[in-house]
């Protein structure tokens, strides 16, 4: 017990635990829409794309306006993307590329210039253990916010996820649906900033999800499982992180990579040994 409860004694590492359930939460419930969309590719432009926000408000306004600078670059990059994508002669995935890989390169270029104390791998892997009080209530406000969204339009999410002439029927304005999933993306990968950084935020949006859904098919099944498995996934990343001395971000990650191998290799036995059964069965018959 001692070995699980000793990397939140102090102030700045219960503040930190605090935001990795935040993230653990709300990172599988986006994600598990973001995999049901196929959007993966979207998350990941996305996560690299807020660079040039995080810059630009940390050269202006200060280290605190980092989080702020971030929402807003998402946001920005989410409504050009929903914008583009109605010239139907474009793929999405193209216009994804384009934006996102313009996004990050400014990102690149401004953190260059804004200070050299400023490392780039500051942003690009996490900064858990430095979140203070005003990020903890931003990701705070964040969290519920998104989470609330979820609650509220789950069934119109459904219908316009998968039957989009039916949604049309109903009344369910899928066009807005989808410009309000990109901004939701946004702000979950801002509040994934402080915990696994810019380039590592696509393995808590789309691997508890994909976890999940090895084993279920329903989709709030799906977003409960993905839950539970993120929070076990960020916990225990964390923990090892503290005993071992280890970076968090890439612990986290690297533990929701051992987990989702584990849990394929699972499924997969699984299914061939049913497979078997039911052959030798069918063979008797």
């Amino acid at each position: 017990m001692h070995w699980l409860l000793d990397p939140f004694q102090s102030e700045f590492s219960q503040r930190a635990g605090l935001v990795c359930l935040m993230v653990g939460v709300l990172a599988p419930v986006v994600g598990t829409w973001i995999s049901l969309r196929r959007l993966a590719y979207m998350g990941d432009a996305m996560s690299h794309s807020l660079l040039g926000g995080v810059a630009l408000a940390f050269a202006w306004f200060g280290s605190n306006a980092v989080l702020p600078g971030a929402l807003v670059a998402g946001i920005f990059m989410a409504i050009t993307i929903h914008l583009l994508s109605q010239n139907k002669r474009v793929a999405n995935d193209s216009v994804i590329a384009v934006v996102g890989s313009g996004m990050f390169a400014f990102g690149v270029l401004a953190l260059g210039k804004v200070d050299t104390s400023v490392s780039l791998t500051h942003f690009l892997f996490g900064q858990l253990l430095t979140v203070n009080t005003l990020d903890m209530w931003i990701t705070t406000g964040l969290t519920i916010a998104s989470l609330a969204f979820v609650w509220f339009r789950f069934e119109d999410l459904k219908i316009a996820t998968f039957d989009r002439d039916h949604a049309t029927q109903v009344g369910v304005r899928a066009q807005r649906l989808d410009a309000a999933m990109l901004v939701l993306l946004a702000v979950c990968v801002v509040v994934c900033l402080s915990t696994v950084g810019t380039v590592l935020t696509v393995s808590l949006l789309i691997t508890p999800a994909s976890t999940a859904r090895l084993f279920f098919g329903r989709v709030s099944t799906i977003t409960f499982a993905a839950v539970a498995i993120g929070l076990s996934e960020v916990i225990t990343g964390f923990v090892v992180a503290y005993h071992a001395d280890l970076a968090p971000g890439p612990t986290i990650t690297l533990v929701t990579t051992v987990v989702f191998i584990s849990a394929y290799v699972v499924q997969f036995a699984t299914s061939d040994r049913e497979y078997v059964h039911h052959t030798h069965e069918h063979d008797n018959h």
